[in-house]
Parts: C-alpha cells; sequence; structure tokens
C-alpha cells in the first residue's frame, strides 16, 4: 500500500519546500535533501501533479473527518468498477524517489499514480491508487498489495 513516500527536495519549489521544513530528512551521510510524506503523520499529505501545478494536499481521510473513505488509498480494481464514480475522481501523479512499505525503503523510478476526489466543502484529496503485490514486491515488504507505479513496476 505504501505507508510513505521522499523526494528531494530539487523537485520542490522553495514556497513548498518551506512548507515542508518539518519533513526535511536526509537519507545517508553526504547524500541529497528530502521531503518525506508519511501517512502517520499527524496531518498527512502528499505532493500532488494535478494539471501543470505541483501542490501539496491532504492525503485521504484518515480520521473520517469528512464524507470520503476512511483511509489513504485506493483500488485499483474498486475505481475500475465504478464504485468511486460518486466522487468524480481525477487522476493525478505522485512523485516520489522512494516508498516505504513496513519500515522497508525501495526506489521509486517515475512516480506514482492516485485520484483526486473533493470532500462536501470542495476542498480536495489525494488518494494512492494500489494493486496486488508483485511477487517481489510481496517477499520484500510482507504486504499482499502495493502502489500503482508510473512506467516500469518492480
Amino acid at each position: 500500500m505504501c505507508f510513505g513516500i521522499a523526494l528531494p527536495i530539487s523537485e520542490l519549489t522553495d514556497d513548498l519546500v518551506e512548507r515542508c521544513r518539518d519533513r526535511l530528512a536526509v537519507r545517508e551521510p553526504g547524500g541529497a535533501r528530502e521531503a518525506r510524506f508519511l501517512f502517520r503523520d499527524p496531518k498527512a499529505e502528499l505532493p500532488v501533479w494535478h494539471g501543470n501545478q505541483l501542490s501539496i494536499l491532504p492525503w485521504g481521510n484518515r480520521e473520517g473527518k469528512f464524507r470520503l473513505p476512511k483511509t489513504g488509498w485506493c483500488r485499483r480494481e474498486s475505481l475500475e468498477d465504478g464504485l468511486w464514480r460518486h466522487l468524480l475522481p481525477e487522476p493525478v501523479e505522485i512523485p516520489a524517489a522512494f516508498g516505504l512499505e513496513k519500515g522497508v525503503w525501495f526506489l521509486i523510478e517515475e512516480g506514482l499514480r492516485g485520484i483526486l476526489v473533493r470532500d462536501e466543502h470542495g476542498d480536495p484529496h489525494v488518494y494512492m491508487l494500489t494493486q496486488p503485490a508483485s511477487h517481489y514486491y510481496q517477499i520484500m515488504t510482507r504486504h499482499s498489495r502495493m502502489p500503482v507505479f508510473i512506467g516500469r513496476q518492480i
């Protein structure tokens, strides 16, 4: 399912870096700084390309405050079966260089797929798309679902 992502700060605008100041980390000594977005964060958010604009938006509806699914993920099969149709989902891209699942960081080459839906106030929320895990992903993370990758799958 992917409970977190990391993105080099070089891929963020200065105003987004400022907004993510408390999320900044260094992967290894001498490594590049990155912004980390974790679903367990007090204010769970994700960077999202929607249209031609990069924004940081709320990640799902973890606390159930809105009339939206109380999760941060959308199964691709549910989306394809029309179970999210009433929410008028819009496709988005989630830029990411690394993903985090059950304590294991893994490389993401091109980013992840997601959907944007709006709550009853018209405010956007992002859900990460998931799919059944590949054998490799399952062995690596011990999880039966994985994010929908842009480009090459793992």
